[in-house]
């Protein structure tokens, strides 16, 4: 899959669609959020209430077609969540202009590393992100209940 190319015109407009979601707003990240379940984790209205002060939204018209988060968990390392834009406004700038204001308040606050768990890596390769060290997997401990840990108690 190759990334879009857009103009620099593009990219403006996209960019200057983007700003801070407010409370009114969380019904439309909700619904953006639970369209795309099949990608993204499903998030509570608290949950998005608590990082509104990292939680953006794209604008067309007076419609929210976009959305995405900043977590931040410490002073080196956050991650960027719940990244989605709305079928009908794909291919317009939207996702990477929110990479690209989530990736710009990350640099301002000094944090050295956004992560992103993603089933589209091209997209944010596109964007200049890449593994670690040249790891090759992102490896999660999924509890003592999981699976994996249920087969190795039994062996």
């Amino acid at each position: 899959m190759q990334p879009v190319q857009h103009s620099s015109q593009t990219d403006q407009v996209a960019l200057n669609a983007v700003r801070l979601a407010t409370e009114e707003d969380i019904p439309a990240i909700q619904r953006l959020i639970n369209a795309n379940l099949d990608k993204l984790l499903p998030r509570t209205d608290d949950e998005i209430r608590e990082l509104l002060p990292t939680w953006w939204v794209a604008v067309e018209g007076d419609e929210i077609v976009g959305t995405c988060c900043l977590e931040i968990y410490s002073r080196k390392i956050a991650e960027l969540r719940s990244l989605v834009v709305s079928e009908k406004a794909r291919g317009k700038g939207y996702g990477a202009a929110l990479v690209k204001v989530a990736t710009q308040t990350a640099e301002a606050l000094n944090i050295r590393q956004v992560l992103v768990v993603t089933s589209t890596p091209e997209f944010f390769e596109a964007l200049g992100f890449g593994t670690a060290l040249d790891e090759k997997y992102a490896l999660f401990w999924h509890g003592s209940g999981s699976v994996k840990a249920r087969a190795d108690s039994n062996g």
